[in-house]
């Protein structure tokens, strides 16, 4: 199995409902010794998953678009500017092994896919994860099977779902 040593993380900012999942998330991607990329949108970092992998030892870096001021992130964390949110969101892919999504809204759903078809989509060997607590992912997980696998065969090679954090890094780690 391969390391994971860089992962792009999508997740909502702020503090929101999947308080926990981020916590347990960030742990596990620092535990592992992975590099934690994720963004900032509208001068909002995901607080718990990023203070959670600097808990565990972790790196990251969060890429932001335009800010009014400066990110209030803790010390230690890499702050990447860019022109855009889109380019601050292609940034964090482009440097990672992996794209994950975690629990949000559609805002973060909708970064994570234009991030993810910018940098090439399928072709660009970046497989995503999605972690579908709650069924957050459900409809993406019944298109995949439903549409896209029609089209494409067998789409496990570039888009895994799962139901728990670990269970979603142990199949990622089997497609790097």
């Amino acid at each position: 199995m391969a390391k994971l040593s860089a992962v792009a993380v999508f997740a909502d900012t702020g503090v929101t409902a999947h308080q926990a999942l981020y916590r347990q998330a960030g742990a596990t991607i620092a535990r592992n010794n992975a590099h934690l990329h994720c963004i900032a949108r509208n001068g909002q970092w995901p607080r718990t998953l990023v203070e959670s992998a600097l808990a565990s030892g972790g790196r990251v870096t969060v890429a932001t678009g335009p800010v009014a001021r400066r990110l209030d992130v803790p010390q230690g964390v890499e702050i990447i500017a860019e022109d855009t949110e889109a380019a601050a969101a292609a940034r964090i892919v482009e440097a990672g092994q992996v794209v994950i999504g975690l629990p949000g809204g559609i805002d973060t759903v909708a970064a994570l896919y234009s991030a993810w078809v910018a940098a090439g989509g399928a072709q660009s060997a970046r497989p995503v994860g999605l972690l579908n607590q709650g069924r957050a992912y459900e409809v993406v997980k019944g298109f995949a099977g439903d549409v896209a696998a029609v089209g494409r065969g067998n789409i496990d090679g570039f888009i895994q779902i799962s139901e728990t954090f670990d269970d979603l890094w142990n199949r990622l780690m089997r497609l790097v």
